[in-house]
């Protein structure tokens, strides 16, 4: 509890000026810490929300893809039916309508279905808008001949397309090469099943995508070159880091990519996160910083109960309760405990004379030599007007009590500048009383100190007639 004078004259400034820098630092700590808390936390969730929006959109896709491979399938049966037919003599001219007429309406995604014997399309149904293809030669034409030949010697059906079709539209064809012998060396032609890109589309659940904002690309990919050529949808460079998803098809390389429309982010959950994570910190910060003021209020409550706003020193209750509890610690303990009582002997001279203010200037001095003279353990109080007291602790021998009183003495019997006009001798009465010796309470203790202070008093003045001296500079 020992404090020097200028310590503990500063206590109310400089260590609170430190409190509040460490307050401050304290404060920032708490909202950097914050930030990176909540941040952490936005990132998290946002990251979270990527990967549930990516997993709906690769769900999505591989469902689409499912569907557009069902549907596919199931279409392209068609020319396996026919194909039979045609291996059994039953698809020939006169019954070739009837018979597809019947077939055709159980595959919704077909636009129709041909008979191309020996690569020339002879028959089609329906026949209202596709009058067109009539008579077209597969190994005549430029854009299918390639496609013609190899569908031919790999003995199996293969995908053309997309591209414009004769009859109009866009659309991809599924041929399938039908030979009359199980050798397969002798060629009777193709049956070729349409399917416009749309009706095939129309299989897929798109309302799903649009509804949750995620736009597609349907792409052919080369099994020779790579190079992809678009099927339908938004073209796949407009597409933010798809999911993409393989779609197999007869020959035929497909892919399903998925995206959404903006980006994987949640643009709306990120402001929301952030603005949530904005309010929480600045309401922690400000919460810190009234929890922090309310502290500082109360030590400067504390420091107003117990110590003097003058000279920095301890107020005379403080030095009452700490005299206390140093007799009760003495009693249990058998040690000592000293009280000193001060008196300056020229004070009321020097208020006079010069006014307050340099009498104050005064007993800040006398307080910052007094705690120069003692130990920081000691207690050192202004006990009211120019009266100080100094409480020893841990002392055991009279010797030592004097000696520290004699130091108090020279200490103080030194001039002091108090202005800048004023050099004034200052002097003062020490009165020393020690525990159990001259009391065994505070009262008793205080009163035999205060007497003794007063008999010095008297003897330096009977003894030495002191006349004070205040020189004007």
């Amino acid at each position: 509890m020992g404090h020097n004078s200028s310590e503990t004259k500063s206590y109310d400034i400089s260590t609170l000026s430190r409190l509040m820098k460490k307050d401050l630092i304290f404060v920032i700590a708490v909202f950097l810490i914050l930030l990176l808390i909540f941040t952490d936390i936005s990132i998290y969730e946002s990251f979270g929300s990527v990967r549930s929006r990516k997993l709906e959109a690769y769900n999505l896709a591989a469902l689409c893809s499912s569907e557009i491979e069902r549907n596919c399938i199931h279409t392209f049966q068609i020319n396996g039916i026919f194909a039979s037919l045609v291996m059994l003599d039953e698809a020939n001219q006169k019954n070739f309508e009837e018979m597809a007429a019947r077939i055709l309406p159980d595959f919704p995604a077909a636009d129709c279905v041909q008979l191309a014997p020996n690569g020339i399309v002879s028959s089609v149904y329906p026949l209202q808008g596709n009058e067109k293809v009539l008579g077209h030669n597969l190994f005549e034409d430029e854009k299918r001949v390639d496609e013609a030949y190899k569908t031919k010697a790999s003995g199996i059906m293969t995908i053309g397309g997309p591209y414009p079709l004769i009859q109009g539209g866009d659309g991809f064809i599924g041929r399938l090469p039908v030979f009359l012998d199980d050798q397969k060396t002798q060629f009777w032609g193709f049956v070729n099943v349409v399917v416009r890109v749309s009706r095939i589309i129309e299989t897929m659940n798109i309302s799903t995508m649009e509804s949750r904002d995620y736009v597609y690309s349907i792409y052919k990919i080369s099994d020779v070159t790579g190079n992809r050529t678009h099927i339908y949808g938004t073209d796949l460079g407009k597409l933010h880091k798809p999911i993409s998803v393989r779609i197999d098809m007869p020959n035929a390389h497909w892919e399903l990519a998925i995206a959404p429309k903006s980006f994987w982010v949640n643009i709306h959950l990120v402001i929301v996160l952030t603005t949530l994570s904005l309010l929480l910190i600045c309401a922690f910060t400000i919460l810190t910083l009234l929890f922090l003021k309310l502290r500082q209020s109360n030590i400067r409550l504390a420091q107003v109960a117990t110590l003097d706003q003058l000279t920095g020193l301890y107020t005379k209750q403080t030095a009452i309760f700490t005299l206390k509890k140093e007799i009760d610690y003495a009693k249990r303990n058998g040690s000592q405990v000293a009280v000193c009582f001060i008196d300056m002997n020229n004070f009321k001279q020097i208020n006079d004379r010069f006014g307050h203010t340099v009498g104050d200037t005064a007993l800040a001095k006398v307080a910052k030599r007094l705690m120069e003279s003692v130990r920081p353990e000691d207690i050192t109080a202004r006990f009211g007007g120019d009266e100080f007291i100094i409480i020893f602790r841990g002392k055991n021998t009279g010797t030592d009590y004097q000696s520290t009183v004699e130091r108090i003495r020279t200490v103080l019997n030194v001039p002091a500048k108090l202005s800048a006009h004023v050099l004034a001798d200052i002097s003062a009465s020490v009165g020393l009383a020690v525990y159990p010796t001259n009391g065994n309470g505070v009262e008793e203790l205080i009163a035999y100190a205060d007497k003794a202070m007063y008999k010095e008093k008297a003897r330096m003045k009977q003894a030495a007639k002191i006349e004070t001296n205040i020189e004007t500079i």
